[in-house]
C-alpha cells in the first residue's frame, strides 16, 4: 500500500452538546483546545447522531447505517458479523486500527474491526467509571454532580490519552511506514457529572439555568412528556449543580484531548493525519425539563463534528448542511482512497470538505431514530410493545427544519431558526403542510414501522448466540498483547481501606480544600 495514504485520528466524547464549546458559540465554557482546532477545520453547524443513545449511536456510525439496518435497537445490541464495519474496512486495506477507551460494544466481539484495543470497556456494563466510589456499580447523573473521588491519574478520560499516546509511538517506531486509523474514545462529559475540583469549582455560581418557560409540560408530545419524572426530586440547585459540573466535565476533557493533539504534533505524528472530532449524542441538561437523551429535541440529537487534514481545504469554514455521523465511514474511505462499501446509508461528504462554500449538500435531510422498546429482549415477560405507547420516534432536518414523527402520535415540526428551543409544533399549521408531506415522504421512502416490528423480532431471535456471557464490571480494563484483558479498578472499588476518615493514625492529613 502507498504510504501516502492519510492517518485518521477519529477522537469522540462522549455526550457533548452542540454548543457547549467556544467554537459552538458558549459563552461560559472553556475549551481552548478544541477551539485551537476548530480554526483549521472544517465546523458542521447541522450535524446530527443517527440515534441518541450511546450503543446505538456508535452502532449506526461504524457501520455507516441506519438503527432498522444495524439492528442498533438499544444499549448492549451487537454489531452481527455481516456488517462491514468502518475499522475493518481500513483493516482489508492495510491500515492498523486501534480503539483506546468506551466503546459500549455489547456481545463477544469487543473489537468489531479494530485489531488492536489496549484499554476499554470490554466488559460492558455502565462503561463509565462509577463515581463517587461508593455509587459502585452505579452514577446518579446529576444527583451525583461536583468533584470527583477517583485520584486524576486514574480517571478514564486521562488514560485514554496515554494510552493512545503510548499505542501511536509504539506503532510509529515498530510500522512507520504504514497508515492507521485510531479511534480515543472519551467517557465525559457523559455522566457522572464529576471532574478534578479545579474544573468544578471554574463554573460555580457562573452557570445559569436551564430556561424552561412556564407551561412547557403542556406542549409536549407524550413521548418526551414521559421523561418528565425521572428527576423530578432534582432541586433547582441540584440541576444549576448539575449543569456546572457539566460544563466542568467538557472542560476536563478538552484539556485531555489537547494533551493528546500536543503530544502527537511534538512527536510529528499529525504529519498527512484526517483529524475528526465528534461526540455520540448530547444531552438535554435541563431544556424542556429533561435530562439524559433518546428524545427528539436538538441538544440530545445534534452533535459538534470537525474535519480537518488532507483532502480538506485549509482554513476554517463553516458548514450548514445536514450530515450525519454516518456519514464519516464513506467520507474517510474516499480521502484514503478506498472503494466506498455497498449497502451504507451515510454519504460522501468528501466534495463539501474540498469545496464547504459552494459543494451541493450531499443529503435531503439527517435522518435519526430511537426504539423506547429496543430494549426489552425478555419476550415472556415482554411479548408484545402494547405496554410502551408512542415508544419510538423518527426524525428527519434540513438547514432550516426538524420533522418528528412519533409511532401512534401526532407529527411534529420545528423551525429552528426562529424557534431553536423546540417549543412551538407547526406541523399543523395550513402554510407548512407541503413541507410535512415532502419530510413524510423521505422518512418513509424506504421504511415503515411494520417492517422496523419484524427487523426487530428477528433480531432479538438472533441475539443471544451473540451475547458474551460475562458479568457487567467497571470500564477499566487493559488488554495486553497477547489477548489477555484484567480489571484495573480494584484499587478503587475493592481497595483495603489502611485509614478511615475520622482516623489520624498513618499520616492519613486531612483534603484542605473541597
Amino acid at each position: 500500500m502507498a504510504n501516502n495514504q492519510p492517518n485518521i485520528l477519529f477522537i469522540m466524547t462522549d455526550q457533548h452538546i452542540a454548543g457547549v464549546s467556544g467554537f459552538g458559540g458558549d459563552p461560559f465554557v472553556n475549551t481552548p483546545n478544541l477551539d485551537k482546532l476548530a480554526s483549521r477545520s472544517i465546523q458542521f453547524d447541522t450535524a446530527a447522531c443517527a440515534s441518541p443513545l450511546c450503543t446505538t449511536s456508535r452502532m449506526c456510525m461504524l457501520t455507516g447505517k441506519e438503527v432498522h439496518h444495524c439492528a442498533a435497537w438499544s444499549n448492549h445490541w451487537v454489531i452481527f458479523p455481516e456488517h462491514t464495519t468502518w475499522p475493518g474496512h481500513f483493516a482489508e486495506h492495510g491500515y492498523t486500527t486501534c480503539l483506546v477507551g468506551k466503546m459500549h460494544f455489547g456481545g463477544k466481539d469487543q473489537l468489531n474491526g479494530f485489531q488492536h484495543r489496549p484499554y476499554g470497556d470490554f466488559r460492558h456494563g455502565l462503561g463509565h467509571q462509577p463515581d463517587p466510589i461508593s455509587m459502585f456499580p452505579g452514577y446518579a447523573g446529576a444527583r451525583s454532580a461536583g468533584h470527583t473521588e477517583i485520584p486524576e491519574s486514574l480517571l478514564q478520560d486521562v488514560v485514554v490519552t496515554r494510552e493512545a499516546l503510548s499505542f501511536l509511538r509504539e506503532h510509529q517506531d515498530a510500522q512507520p511506514r504504514k497508515p492507521w486509523f485510531i479511534c480515543p474514545s472519551y467517557s465525559r462529559p457523559h455522566p457522572p457529572f464529576t471532574a478534578p475540583g479545579r474544573y468544578i469549582h471554574r463554573y460555580r455560581d457562573k452557570i445559569p439555568p436551564a430556561d424552561i418557560p412556564d407551561g412547557h409540560a403542556d406542549g409536549m408530545a407524550p413521548y418526551a412528556a414521559s421523561y418528565l419524572d425521572r428527576f423530578s426530586d432534582l432541586t433547582p440547585e441540584g440541576s444549576v449543580r448539575g449543569r456546572e459540573a457539566y460544563y466542568a466535565c467538557v472542560d476536563f476533557v478538552d484539556d485531555c484531548i489537547g494533551e493528546l493533539l500536543n503530544g502527537l504534533e511534538n512527536d510529528g505524528l499529525l504529519e498527512n493525519t484526517v483529524i475528526i472530532y465528534t461526540s455520540d449524542h448530547g444531552e438535554m441538561l435541563g431544556q424542556h425539563g429533561l435530562w439524559g437523551k433518546t428524545v427528539y429535541y436538538e441538544p440530545a440529537v445534534a452533535v459538534p463534528l470537525l474535519i480537518t487534514g488532507p483532502g480538506v481545504k485549509t482554513g476554517h469554514a463553516h458548514v450548514t448542511h445536514p450530515v450525519s455521523l454516518m456519514d464519516l465511514f464513506p467520507t474517510t474511505a474516499v480521502l484514503a482512497g478506498l472503494p466506498i462499501p455497498k449497502g451504507l446509508d451515510g454519504v460522501d461528504l468528501s466534495p463539501v470538505l474540498a469545496e464547504p462554500d459552494t459543494a451541493a449538500s450531499p443529503r435531503d435531510y439527517a435522518p435519526c431514530s430511537f426504539y423506547k422498546y429496543g430494549g426489552l429482549v425478555n419476550l415472556e415477560k415482554n411479548p408484545n410493545r402494547e405496554d410502551q405507547p408512542h415508544g419510538a420516534w423518527r426524525s428527519g432536518r434540513d438547514e432550516r427544519y426538524k420533522y418528528v414523527e412519533i409511532e401512534g402520535g401526532t407529527p411534529l415540526l420545528f423551525d429552528l431558526r426562529e424557534d431553536p428551543n423546540e417549543h412551538e409544533n407547526l406541523a399543523g399549521h395550513t402554510d407548512h403542510q407541503a413541507r410535512c408531506r415532502a419530510m413524510h415522504a423521505a422518512l418513509y421512502r424506504d421504511f415503515s414501522w411494520e417492517a422496523a416490528h419484524a427487523q426487530l423480532a428477528a433480531d432479538r431471535e438472533r441475539l443471544p448466540a451473540f451475547k458474551s456471557g460475562l458479568r457487567p464490571s467497571t470500564p477499566n480494563q487493559y488488554r495486553l498483547p497477547d489477548g489477555r484483558i484484567f480489571d484495573a479498578e480494584g484499587a478503587l472499588y475493592g481497595a483495603r481501606w489502611l485509614a478511615l476518615p475520622d482516623e489520624t493514625s498513618g499520616g492519613i492529613i486531612p483534603q484542605q480544600f473541597g
